[in-house]
This record gives C-alpha cells, structure tokens and sequence, in this order.
C-alpha cells in the first residue's frame, strides 16, 4: 500500500572551484515499506523546463537507488566507500557519472523518516562537486 507523504530534499553542492549551491524542494509523493526496503516515489521538476521527471528512491540499511525515467533517464546508486556508475540520459545525450560515497544514513518510523547521503559526482570523467542531500519524509 502506498501512503501519500510530504517529501522535501535539500542538497548542498560545493563545485570545485569552491562554488557552494543550495537548492531546497518540497514536493508530495508517495510511501511505502516492502522487501525490507523503504520506497519513495514522486514526479521531480527539473529546474531547466523541461517535462516532469519520474522519480523513484529506494533506500535499504547500506544503499540508496535513484531511479529517474521520463525526460531524463538514470539509476544512480550510492553505497557507503564505493564508487558506482550511472549512465545519465538526457534529451541532449549521455553523460558518465561516476559517484563516489562517503556516508549513507537512513531512519524511518513508518511513513516518516529521513535518509542523508554524502558524496563526489564526476561526469564524463571531470568533477563536478561534493554533494549532501538531505530528504526529509513526513506522513500526510
């Protein structure tokens, strides 16, 4: 059963020529808990226009899967001291990314919980930054 949540994510990302961006967005969505992983599932708004992207979190104890299909097309997966790749597609073509994880934190009660992910992002072998996200699940 999905439940209707209130989903808010702040991310940090400091480029590396020391650059700091912050970008805050809140957004309903939905929950749920099945397999022994924690679901959230919402339609992003990418900041360039362009059409609503399907989003998909899964989060279990050690990794965090970013699913976006629609305009832009990824699996993106973050687990703790390694490093994962992602083909990132996009109307204007392919790009590499490659992320590096530091930290990876998740607790839930419910409907209601948080997950924290810390970590390097490089595309198509350039850096792009260092990034913390926070997502923040509140229960409707």
């Amino acid at each position: 059963m999905l439940d209707s949540v209130r989903i808010s994510i702040e991310a940090r990302q400091e480029a590396p020529d020391g650059h700091v961006e912050k970008l805050c967005r809140s957004m309903r969505g939905r929950y749920c808990f099945k397999g022994g992983k924690h679901y959230l599932r919402y339609e992003d708004r990418p900041a360039d226009g362009q059409d609503r992207v399907p989003t998909t979190i899964k989060l279990s104890a050690d990794e965090m899967v970013i699913l976006r299909h629609g305009a832009v097309t990824a699996e993106q997966r973050f687990v703790p001291e390694r490093e994962t790749r992602a083909d990132y597609h996009t109307p204007y073509g392919v790009m590499e990314l490659v992320m590096q994880t530091h930290a990876l934190q998740s607790e839930f009660d419910g409907a209601s919980g948080y997950a924290r992910v810390a970590y390097h992002l490089s595309a198509n072998g350039a850096p792009v930054g260092k990034y913390e996200v926070e997502i923040k699940v509140e229960a409707c």
